[in-house]
């Protein structure tokens, strides 16, 4: 997202003469927040913050995001914008408005369509379902292997999708207690366990991934749409992209990730130009650059559906609004409570590591997962 923050500090700086964006980025979601944490701790915090849309709630209660609800109210620009309203309902905490969120991502199934065609399978006719895509999987012969599964999503994105879509559940609803250990999040413990079967157990981390995916040595990446803008550039000339959405049960749905701006100035003018940094980037002209530059499904509908924005763009790129179709399963990215997420989240993470590799099966990983999990609610 770099490269698509300097467009907008270079646009918002020419329209504000004097005025200077400096920015501080974060590979991850979890580093952002991490960032967040520690310069609240010492009095440092930035104007503007952009984070993982499950982290907003988290950031409300430490009194990092401020509320939004009078600006936005009183806002005579807002209107116009192009923003839905239902979309600022993901930022919500207690029926406040935190954030404003700002580009979504799913999880999608990426294929080279090149190693598909060398296994005897069609890259016209792309398989839709675990079992059609494990059997492709076995049967490509590439370096770095048939398939890859990014288990390690930002805040345990990837483990909460695969529950999700299996029908299940993250949180009992009150919120209260866990509600993944279950038949579904059995299941979904069993597809990341079949999953690293395909691959012989031979772990990759999701850089080495998505590297290898780039290379052209491996067949099948299981991971963010947020990539695919730079995956199509990157791989031009060389083989050909296949995207199909998230496999889901009857009852499945996928969480969607992504990005929400969150306001921290408290004095008065910083807050006006925050307010209006925060506008532009959700923005019509900016969110187009956030359809063009990324992955990410902008949230700007005006920006959408405007033939000289990304209409026409999507339909000669049709691979890039395929996470698109996403949003008729989508829901909504939980958030474990309490002060304990990023421990829950490295815990889940340590979990599916020895699932994936083979070191521990599903059943005990899950039982150890629940109750471990469970205590860092408490």
């Amino acid at each position: 997202m770099a490269p698509l923050q300097e467009s907008f500090k270079n646009d918002f700086e020419s329209m504000h003469n004097g005025d200077r964006v400096s920015l501080e980025p974060a590979l991850e979601y979890n580093d952002a927040l991490a960032i967040a944490l520690r310069q609240s701790f010492i009095g440092a915090l930035h104007d503007v913050g952009f984070y993982g849309i499950s982290d907003i709630c988290l950031l409300a209660d430490r009194g990092i995001a401020k509320p939004l609800d009078a600006l936005i109210e009183n806002d005579p620009e807002w209107p116009s914008l192009g923003m839905p309203e239902n979309a600022l309902d993901v930022t919500k905490c207690n029926g406040v408005r935190y954030g404003i969120p700002f580009s979504a991502s799913y999880m999608v199934v990426i294929f080279n369509k090149e190693l598909v065609a060398a296994a005897g399978g069609d890259p016209n006719k792309l398989p839709t379902t675990w079992p059609e895509i494990l059997e492709l999987a076995k049967r490509i012969k590439s370096k770095s292997g048939g398939i890859a599964l990014n288990y390690e999503g930002s805040s345990s994105w990837s483990f909460m999708t695969l529950v999700l879509s299996r029908g299940g559940a993250i949180l009992t609803p009150d919120g209260k207690d866990i509600g993944f250990e279950s038949a579904e999040g059995l299941e979904a413990l069993q597809i990341l366990a079949d999953v690293g079967t395909v691959r012989g157990h031979v772990d990759m981390t999701k850089a080495q991934a998505r590297q290898a995916f780039l290379s052209g040595t491996l067949g099948i990446l299981v991971d963010s749409s947020s990539g695919l803008a730079d995956y199509k550039k990157a791989t031009k000339g060389r083989f050909e992209l296949g995207i199909v959405p998230f496999p889901v049960s009857k009852l499945g749905k996928v969480p969607a990730s992504g990005i929400a701006a969150a306001l921290q100035a408290s004095s008065d003018n910083k807050v006006k130009l925050a307010w209006d940094y925060m506008k532009y980037a959700v923005s019509v002209d900016a969110q187009t650059l956030v359809g063009k530059l990324t992955g990410f499904q902008p949230f700007n509908q005006v920006a959408i559906t405007s033939a000289d924005k990304l209409a026409e763009y999507y339909s000669q790129n049709p691979e890039l609004s395929v996470a698109a179709e996403s949003v008729k399963n989508a829901t909504a990215w939980p958030s474990f409570p309490g002060p304990n997420g990023l421990k829950i989240h490295r815990l889940i993470t340590n979990y599916l590591q020895k699932v994936y590799t083979g070191a521990m099966p599903p059943d005990a990983a899950l039982s150890s997962m629940a109750s471990e999990t469970r205590a860092l609610l408490k």
